[in-house]
Parts: C-alpha cells; sequence; structure tokens
C-alpha cells in the first residue's frame, strides 16, 4: 500500500473510533436509566424488565469496547506502517533530489568544458557561405489508432523560444500535419529546408509513423526514410527525429547529410517538447549544433524530467558537430 492509502486507512479508522465512542456513551445513557429505574420502582414486573435491560446494555457495552481495543490495535499498526512508509519516502525524495542536483552539476561542468575547449580552438566558420535564413520543417503526425500527443504544443514550444531568441528573423518555421507518406517530397520540394523535424511516433522496429488517407496508421522504415534523404538532399543539413525509438534512423541518414537527432528508447512527450524547444532556442541564438543539443538535455534536466540521457546525436564522418553553426549571426 502507498502512504496516501496508509493515510486513507488511519483516517477512516480514527473515524470508526469515534464512531464506536459516540455509541458506548448512548449505551452508558441507557445503562443509567435503567439502574434509576430499577432503584426507584416498587413495580416487581418493572424491575425484571429494567434488569434485562441492564444485562443486555452491559453486554453491549462490552462488546463495544472489544470492538474499539481491535480498532485501535488496528489505528496503531497502520500509523507504525504509514511512519515507515513516510521516512521511506523521504529518503528516497532526498535521494532523487541528490541525484538531480548532481546530474545538473555534472551537466553544467560539462558545459564549461565544451566551452573552454572552443575558446582553446576557435571555430573558423564562414558566415557568407550560411543561408540569411534557414527554413524549418514541422512534419507532425498523430494517427487516430495511436495514443495521443500534443503535438501543437510541440510547435508552439518552440515557436515561442524562436521569437524569443537574438536571430528569430533568421528562422523561417513551417509545419505540415496529419502528414502522409506521399506529402513528404510535396513538402520538402515546397520548403526547401535546411532542416527537417519529424514529431509523432516511433516504432521499435525504427519505423516512423504517419498517417493513411483515413488517418490510422501507416509506416516509413528507415531504408526508406535514407533514401528520401539521400534523394532530397541539396538544402537538408539536420534531420531531428523527435520520435520514440529513432536513433538508428538518425545514425543512417548522416551518411547523406551534415547531422541528425534520434532517440533510443521511448521518450514522454513533455521531454520531448522540452528538448526540441531548447535546441531550436540555441539555434536561433547563433549557436552550435552541438551546443544546441546540450542545452535541449540540459533543459530536461533543470526542469527535473526523465530522458536527458534519450536524444543522440549524429554527424557525417569527418565532420564536428561543434563547427556546424546553421543560423548566420549579424555582422
Amino acid at each position: 500500500m502507498s502512504v496516501t492509502m496508509y493515510r486513507n486507512k488511519v483516517q477512516g479508522l480514527e473515524k470508526e473510533i469515534a464512531n464506536i465512542e459516540k455509541d458506548i456513551g448512548i449505551e452508558q445513557e441507557k445503562l443509567a436509566k435503567a439502574l434509576k429505574t430499577i432503584q426507584r420502582t416498587n413495580s416487581t414486573s418493572t424491575f425484571n424488565s429494567k434488569q434485562r435491560e441492564l444485562i443486555n446494555t452491559q453486554k453491549k457495552i462490552g462488546d463495544l469496547k472489544g470492538k474499539k481495543a481491535n480498532k485501535i490495535k488496528s489505528l496503531n499498526q497502520a500509523l507504525d506502517q504509514l511512519r515507515r512508509l513516510e521516512d521511506r519516502e523521504l529518503k528516497k525524495n532526498k535521494t532523487a533530489e541528490l541525484r538531480h542536483t548532481k546530474a545538473i552539476t555534472d551537466e553544467l561542468k560539462k558545459q564549461q568544458r565544451i566551452s573552454q575547449e572552443i575558446s582553446a580552438n576557435p571555430i573558423s566558420i564562414n558566415f557568407k557561405l550560411l543561408p540569411e535564413k534557414i527554413n524549418v520543417l514541422f512534419l507532425a503526425s498523430n494517427p487516430t489508432d495511436q495514443s495521443s500527443l500534443r503535438l501543437d504544443q510541440e510547435i508552439r514550444l518552440i515557436h515561442e523560444k524562436i521569437r524569443a531568441s537574438e536571430y528569430r528573423d533568421s528562422i523561417n518555421l513551417q509545419s505540415r500535419w496529419a502528414v502522409r507518406s506521399n506529402d513528404i517530397l510535396q513538402a520538402i520540394n515546397e520548403v526547401q529546408p535546411h532542416i527537417i523535424h519529424f514529431s509523432g511516433h516511433g516504432s521499435p522496429d525504427q519505423d516512423i509513423v504517419l498517417e493513411t488517407t483515413e488517418g490510422t496508421t501507416s509506416l516509413l522504415s528507415k531504408e526508406a526514410v535514407t533514401l528520401l534523404m539521400k534523394t532530397m538532399s541539396d538544402s537538408i543539413k539536420l534531420v531531428i527525429f523527435n520520435n520514440c525509438f529513432s536513433s538508428g534512423q538518425a545514425e543512417a541518414v548522416t551518411e547523406h547529410i551534415d547531422c541528425a537527432i534520434g532517440m533510443n528508447e521511448a521518450v514522454y512527450d513533455d521531454a520531448a517538447r522540452e528538448f526540441a524547444a531548447q535546441f531550436y532556442s540555441a539555434i536561433a541564438f547563433g549557436k552550435s549544433v552541438q551546443n544546441a543539443f546540450e542545452q535541449g538535455k540540459l533543459a530536461l534536466i533543470l526542469a527535473g524530467l526523465e530522458g536527458d540521457e534519450i536524444p543522440e546525436l549524429y554527424t557525417r564522418t569527418g565532420l564536428k558537430p561543434s563547427d556546424i553553426i546553421l543560423v548566420k549571426p549579424a555582422l
């Protein structure tokens, strides 16, 4: 039983004991009245009747006191168990708090180390080669036969973070919803994206979950995604698979594009949103893909959300994510 269940049990037992005490009081009043009647009456029949009532009332009081004793025993046992569970929960919360604090400290040290490495080895970026504005294509799919995801909240949070960034006008965010497999080529041709963001479900077999014309599940395999990136890679620099079990897809597509991010296992909806929003915020401040990725994971830790170890970053052979900057800063 949980702490809450034991607290409810204690409250219930306390209420039962109070009711028993009330019943004992009522029977004691009856007992007192019967004794007064016996003392005052001269009638044999009344005396005998009240004598029987007196005996029955005394028996009821005895039974109620026995019941009360059993309830008090149960209450003491429940209180003892409740105290043990509360102590255990307190220790567990302290351990979790210490673990959370350590994770934040470790991540901040890591960020500091990366910053020092970058300072010691300045990145040489030819900003003239960067586009004036990068296009982000947000592809959302949430079939009716899958668990519901708040993908609208994800893009809203991403949009808010971008609008609050230094180079907000350098990012053009466009979205497509209820995406089917034959929608993707059309969307890429229309938007010419530098970043493609898949948002929705993923399967344990590393498929992306899209939709049919009826709104039910349609699967896009890792091989199909890889072929898609090979064919359409002219402008694409980064692909984000914000789906469960998508790290294999991310690793595979870096054969044809600069970098990709995927999830190595199932990821909670709120964690996926928080990671993506902070990632785009950092990108829109002119940070490197590596720094944006680390900031996304740090955002999960700071928010107290599980899953900071789930996102994985992959790059094409010979490239460093710390050297990849997508947004052109104001010069």
